[in-house]
């Protein structure tokens, strides 16, 4: 029989983790829960509610906010099974994932195993639209199949398709390699990069699906999508990889803004060509889920995260804004 530890880090979304632990309820079997509560006590309802999902749940509260990395490693001393899945608090299993996972897990050639998360249900226009965009390739580039389901059947997989928002290891290969505890967004980058240099066998499932519910502000989406283009671009950096080409286009595109003070009409025929694309593709996405009260949400969303992501890349190459030494 499968064992396998459920590793949760969470920090003040108590409505979600409670959707979340809902969903855990499909699990069967010998199964330990962690939840590290990060900088926040848990409530007692839903402390409550944990332990009623399994005799093995342990629920660690840090004295402050720590980065996700030292969050994760902190969980990963208590882990005691041959598996553990990394579930983000903001996620929920959909229908028939413990029947598609249970064989999955059997397979002795797999070390590594993930698979897609979709837009939750229930969630605001804004979060919706944030979720559908985050699907196309001219959104999220290459790592745009985390978001929409690649395949029909389970393939080998890089990071560039892996998610830790629904994630799946094996313990035995976490015994020395840990999450980096100095990086804001991407640490799950930089482990899977490590175990792939120790030849682990990685895979994606793309019937292995969570729904993720999105960020529902520009102000809250801001941070979260600038840190992500900064710790790409260490990643990048730090794990030499010369495979990462197509991370540094956002700051390609930052960059290509400087032409309208050189020559503007230049400018302005590219603008023309981009907008072209990204409303077409748009109104792909809005059509093909039936949602095309979003298509202007979707379009936005297209410029704006690239746009911020490619300023993260940029400033961490250029040396500035030095955090990622920051926990906070």
């Amino acid at each position: 029989m499968i064992s396998f530890s459920v590793l949760i880090i969470t920090h003040d979304r108590e409505e979600l983790l409670s959707k979340c632990l809902d969903s855990l309820k499909a699990f069967t079997g010998h199964w330990q829960l962690i939840i590290v509560a990060n900088g926040l006590p848990l409530s007692s309802e839903l402390i409550n509610k944990a332990n009623t999902l399994t005799s093995e749940c342990e629920i660690l509260t840090t004295d402050h906010v720590e980065s996700p990395g030292r969050s994760r490693n902190l969980g990963l001393e208590r882990v005691k099974y041959e598996w553990v899945y990394f579930l983000d608090d903001d996620a929920y299993l959909l229908p028939r994932y413990y029947e598609i996972l249970e064989p999955l897990l059997k397979i002795d050639k797999i070390d590594v195993l993930g698979g897609p998360d979709s837009p939750a249900s229930g969630m605001e226009p804004f979060s919706e639209a944030l979720g559908v965009a985050l699907s196309s390739p001219f959104c999220s580039g290459s790592t745009f199949a985390r978001h929409q389901s690649k395949g029909r059947q389970l393939i080998a997989a890089s990071e560039e398709l892996l998610t830790s928002c629904n994630l799946w290891v094996r313990t035995r290969l976490l015994k020395e390699v840990k999450f980096p505890e100095n990086y804001r967004r991407t640490e799950e980058t930089a482990l899977l990069l490590d175990l792939k240099g120790r030849q682990a066998q990685m895979f994606y499932h793309p019937h292995l699906k969570v729904g993720h519910h999105r960020r529902s502000t520009l102000s809250s989406l801001w941070r979260p999508t600038f840190d992500a283009g900064f710790f790409r671009s260490k990643v990048l950096k730090e794990k030499t990889l010369g495979d990462g080409k197509m991370f540094w286009l956002p700051m390609i595109f930052v960059l290509l803004h400087l032409l309208i003070f050189i020559t503007p009409s230049f400018f302005f025929t590219l603008a023309r060509l981009y907008l072209g694309l990204i409303v077409m593709m748009s109104l792909n996405l809005a059509s093909r889920r039936k949602k095309i009260s979003l298509f202007g949400y979707i379009a936005f969303f297209h410029y704006f995260i690239v746009i911020v992501y490619g300023m993260g890349f940029l400033v961490h190459r250029i040396g500035l804004g030095r955090r990622e030494n920051s926990r906070s």
